[in-house]
């Protein structure tokens, strides 16, 4: 399908328009007017239908009311689409339009079910979780895309949404794509799965501020938070020990507390029982949301802008965070455990759960290992490696007798994104990791050729090795 319409990867296809695209590169009549129909939103002629589709492709279309009669044109019969109908993560998913065919001005009704080709979904099915699982829930599923995906690693999976319309989309989707471990749910968040628990819980909720909710897709309360929240507070008692919660969403860092501090607090009387990790993606100030909802509304209007810089303040939120969120239930209730962790990093292309899993697993031995004194010495003894995303950026300066080593910046996207200025001998240093000999052994032979600065000790080695590590520089070759 990418071929066809000459776009690098489905990440594109949300903005794909029909006038940029030569449909004679689709292969076939019947491919080129499968685009028409179901991504562009034209209507077809009849003739041009029965020409392109025999009945045996034709009928179940128009049985599943996939197709419609359409507008006329030129006083010819039409058919145009229902749906939206398309590939994401091996699957063919349907979901509402966001155009009318004739293209009149298309007024979404308050329980559309949003396409799930643009670029948030596809970052919130980046981060669910590939390891295997008994029991999953996915809430605000909209069009089960979630829920089938994390089908293919789990037992058993439950979609649920508010609308009567999603969990219409969910079931269709859901037999289209031949997922029977799939079950489909309808409530008002962990109303559609009272009594239950699970091992693990998804969610990509509305997180648009908004003081009237007129799309519930996208709609959160005044700051935008309130679903968030709600599915948050909900997970001591949902999610099972040793279980997992993954989102991507949007929040606010208020005054001296950041997003993922309040996250935390959200937990209720069992907080310390879970850690949080928060990558983030972008960040926006108070006056550029306002801004942004107010072009969403078409509204010019000062008052309007001075209304939600009013609500923000009130609210006493300083920055809007957007990314994604992991919070993880280690242990069994009740149980000793190191002080919880809350980390914040950032997103970036390459971020998956994995790299989530990675994290919180090296957290927890780091603070282990210096609650009891020995992470110098497990960190002296371990054989080390350069990453194979790290990117090294120099920059020289002219002197008398050459060129100089001025600046050097470490920069890599995995696990996270980072970016780091060290001193340029550190990178000497580093160079010397092959992932043969130990820290301890790389530490002696560069003090023996007088590498590093006279008071640089094994502690400062360990603390530079446990930052280059945890910031996806250096690889540790053999376990902890």
């Amino acid at each position: 399908m990418c071929r066809s319409l000459g776009i690098a990867s489905l990440a594109d296809l949300g903005s794909v328009r029909r006038d940029t695209v030569d449909l004679a590169r689709a292969g076939s009549a019947a491919v080129a007017l499968l685009f028409r129909l179901f991504l562009f939103i034209e209507p077809v002629p009849r003739g041009e239908l029965a020409a392109a589709l025999d009945n045996d492709a034709l009928n179940p279309l128009l049985a599943l009311d996939l197709l419609r009669p359409g507008p006329p044109q030129n006083g010819a019969e039409t058919y145009c689409a229902t749906v939206l109908l398309y590939p994401v993560a091996g699957l063919l998913i349907a979901s509402d339009r966001h155009e009318n065919p004739d293209r009149s001005p298309f007024v979404p009704p308050a329980d559309v079910v949003f396409p799930a080709i643009f670029g948030g979904t596809l970052r919130f099915l980046q981060v669910l979780p590939t390891s295997p699982a008994a029991d999953v829930l996915d809430l605000c599923a909209g069009t089960g895309i979630g829920a089938l995906v994390l089908s293919r690693h789990a037992s058993r999976v439950v979609a649920a949404d508010i609308t009567g319309r999603a969990a219409h989309f969910a079931r269709f989707n859901r037999l289209l794509n031949r997922c029977p471990n799939v079950e489909v749910a309808q409530g008002d968040l962990y109303e559609a799965v009272e009594g239950r628990n699970f091992d693990r819980i998804v969610a990509h909720p509305p997180y648009v501020p908004a003081a009237t909710a007129t799309q519930i897709f996208r709609d959160a309360g005044e700051t935008g938070e309130a679903i968030l929240r709600r599915i948050i507070e909900g997970l001591p008692q949902f999610l099972r020990c040793g279980g997992a919660f993954y989102s991507v969403c949007a929040g606010w860092d208020a005054k001296d507390v950041r997003f993922e501090e309040r996250v935390h607090t959200w937990l209720g009387a069992t907080r310390d029982e879970f850690d949080v990790l928060f990558a983030v993606h972008h960040e926006m100030s108070p006056a550029d949301v306002a801004r942004g909802l107010a072009e969403r509304a078409r509204s010019n209007d000062p008052a309007q802008l001075a209304d939600w810089r009013q609500v923000f303040g009130e609210a006493g939120v300083e920055r809007r965070v957007y990314g994604a969120l992991v919070i993880d239930r280690p242990g069994a209730p009740g149980a000793s455990r190191p002080s919880p962790i809350r980390r914040r990093l950032r997103l970036s292309p390459l971020t998956d759960a994995s790299s989530f899993e990675w994290m919180l697993r090296w957290l927890r031995r780091r603070e282990t290992l210096e609650a009891c004194g020995e992470l110098e010495r497990e960190l002296l003894r371990v054989a080390l490696r350069l990453s194979k995303q790290l990117r090294v950026n120099v920059a020289y300066v002219p002197q008398a007798n050459g060129l100089t080593v001025a600046d050097v910046v470490l920069e890599t996207d995995r696990p996270f994104a980072a970016a780091t200025r060290i001193d340029p001998w550190m990178f000497a240093l580093m160079a010397r990791f092959d992932g043969e000999q130990t820290a301890e052994a790389v530490y002696e032979s560069a003090r023996a050729v007088g590498q590093m600065p006279e008071r640089f000790g094994c502690s400062d080695l360990t603390g530079l090795v446990a930052m280059m590590v945890e910031r996806g520089y250096l690889e540790i070759a053999a376990p902890l």
